[in-house]
């Protein structure tokens, strides 16, 4: 008999989502902010792909561009200004004497108009430029994924992978091959979907932010003095900085920004009441760097958790995540190896992190490379750590070949909230993996399961859905 998947299933799971997330704006409240205007105003790096665009511009684009054709390019900031607001678009097309058809082509017509008066052409795009700056990101973004993709896998392949695993009676005829060409396809499709993240993150929407204390923040914004002042010293600073006061020196700008630094803290803390002296440590410098990472990885544990069990539902799976699970001994190789749609999805909460919580640049790309290493290493069939609380590669094992356990990223918190958690039984996956018998097991196991991976009636017991307790 069919199982069947109750939408109620996902209900928990989307609440502690939500919990993460709110989670996530308090600490957000209660930190720093971003300064996107001073970003607009003067390009600071508040991003780390602001600031490997920055140096792409610098040393290859530039050159790069005015290299090209004077192929005309749209002004894309010109064209968006011309469209009209809701308002005026729903009052544009009920008006009763103009069609809606016409009303279309007109506001269509003002568009291409607007995108065009500037003349541009793709040679002489400033670096700025919104049309460049996406043509730009995608290069550096779909670069970036093949770098990261085969110097990860192939050196974990190459030193970590248990090679034995390749003798498995479901391990396919030139996997590998078959892994490296279906990443290779994926990727680009994902690059096109993640550019626009970092296209945000590049003109200064996201809370990624440059100083790791917050009065280097302040002592950069006052002598730049870019952005209006947040408090009495500041604009005392700001100030004599327009007027050209003499007496303005390095010690003074020091002494006021940590005066400034102090009294945003205190307040901060305050707001905590009797708590305030607790988390004080941690509301700045590398105390809140620390609670930063703890945040980022529940956040994106729980995300892509519940992403990832979405993706197991029957009307989903066959469509997105089915290739994936080809794999059922898996290498590192594989960890790519998806539709291009399936691993955009389960990234998305690692961008949207960034644009409700602060988080200082370098900390976040040092863990968005760390988190695709560990993508890899979950797939690298050496499994070295038995645990309760890691989802290790063990773990990712018994999902890729029972399919409806373990969904979780780094923890088996989720998973075991969910009711998916499904321990990797020792004489399987430590003491007796590389056994014949063993194998033989798991092959017999997985071909019990249907097309959309869930257990049919030759299954053993412990893969079928407990019977619920009829109320009595």
């Amino acid at each position: 008999m069919k199982r069947k998947s109750s939408p109620l299933l996902f209900l928990p799971l989307f609440f502690f989502f939500l919990l993460s997330l709110s989670l996530s704006l308090s600490l957000s409240f209660f930190s720093h902010s971003t300064n996107q205007d001073n970003h607009r105003q003067a390009r600071i790096h508040s991003s780390p792909m602001d600031f490997i665009l920055d140096k792409a511009d610098e040393y290859v684009l530039d050159s790069f561009y005015r290299s090209l054709p004077a192929i005309p390019v749209p002004d894309l900031i010109a064209g968006l200004a011309a469209i009209p607001s809701l308002a005026d678009s729903y009052s544009l097309l009920t008006n009763t004497t103009t069609p809606p058809l016409n009303t279309l082509k007109t506001i269509a017509s003002n568009v291409v108009s607007a995108s065009t008066a500037a003349g541009l052409t793709l040679n002489t795009l400033e670096n700025d430029n919104l049309f460049r700056q996406i043509i730009s990101l995608f290069h550096i973004t779909l670069l970036g994924a093949f770098l990261m993709y085969f110097v990860f896998a192939s050196t974990s392949y190459l030193l970590v992978f248990d090679q034995t695993h390749t003798k498995h009676p479901k391990f396919l005829k030139n996997q590998v091959k078959l892994e490296i060409q279906m990443s290779v396809k994926a990727l680009p499709g994902i690059a096109v979907l993640t550019t626009p993240w970092f296209l945000g993150e590049v003109r200064g929407y996201s809370r990624l932010y440059s100083h790791i204390h917050n009065v280097d923040a302040i002592i950069e914004k006052t002598a730049a003095a870019i952005n209006p002042p947040s408090s009495v010293i500041q604009e005392t600073f700001a100030a004599a900085i327009a007027t050209g006061t003499p007496s303005l020196n390095a010690t003074a700008l020091n002494a006021a920004a940590h005066a400034t630094a102090a009294a945003e803290h205190a307040a901060r803390a305050a707001k905590f009441g009797p708590l305030g002296s607790i988390v004080s440590p941690f509301l700045d410098g590398w105390g809140y760097v620390l609670v930063s990472c703890l945040a980022f990885l529940f956040f994106t544990d729980c995300g892509i958790y519940w992403v990832h069990r979405f993706l197991h539902h029957p009307r989903v799976y066959k469509r997105l995540h089915k290739p994936h699970h080809k794999w059922i001994i898996p290498t590192p190789y594989s960890s790519h190896a998806f539709h291009f749609l399936d691993g955009y999805l389960q990234s998305v909460p690692y961008h949207i992190f960034v644009f409700c919580v602060p988080m200082q640049k370098y900390i976040y790309l040092g863990m968005f490379g760390a988190v695709n290493l560990w993508s890899v290493l979950i797939h690298d069939g050496e499994y070295k750590l038995d645990s309760n609380v890691i989802n290790s590669a063990a773990h990712h094992a018994v999902h890729h070949l029972y399919f409806n356990y373990n969904y979780g990223q780094y923890f088996t918190l989720w998973d075991r909230i969910g009711g998916s958690y499904r321990k990797p039984k020792y004489e399987e996956h430590f003491e007796l993996k590389s056994k014949a018998e063993t194998w033989k097991k798991q092959a017999k196991e997985v071909d019990n399961f249907d097309e959309n991976g869930k257990p049919t009636a030759a299954s053993d017991d412990s893969f079928k859905p407990k019977p619920t307790k009829k109320a009595l």
